[in-house]
């Protein structure tokens, strides 16, 4: 499956609470529960078409490992973000979709207590 914006959009904003930001000057658009941002999707340095997840730190060396089309986030913390090179494919969308549900996990698991319980819950169909 081609991983198209329009796909990432969906993806995202079908989990509890996400809001997609225009972030003008990186001209990224972030997706973000509880003001945090959990995937970003823009380009690198080089131009390279990228979405920007969240991961858990061995997780994120794994993957990079594992993958060449998965890269130190760019313009984010390394060890804690990875950067996704849409324009190599070769990703299976189901396990985008994991990566970006584990992603806003993540964060939304980092909101303080009363913002986490005002957001509705997440399912396994979210």
């Amino acid at each position: 499956m081609n991983l198209t914006d329009e796909w990432i959009r969906q993806t995202c904003l079908e989990l509890p609470g996400t809001e997609a930001f225009m972030k003008e000057e990186w001209g990224s658009l972030l997706y973000r529960v509880g003001g945090k941002y959990f995937a970003m999707r823009g380009t690198d340095n080089e131009s390279r078409q990228i979405l920007t997840l969240k991961c858990d730190p061995l997780l994120a060396e794994e993957y990079r490992e594992r993958y060449e089309q998965i890269v130190p986030g760019y313009y984010s913390n390394k060890s804690h973000w990875n950067s996704l090179l849409l324009e190599q494919g070769g990703l299976e969308a189901d396990f985008v979709q994991g990566m970006i549900r584990h992603s806003y996990e993540r964060v939304r698991s980092g909101l303080p207590k009363k913002m986490r319980d005002e957001l509705p819950a997440l399912t396994e169909n979210d």
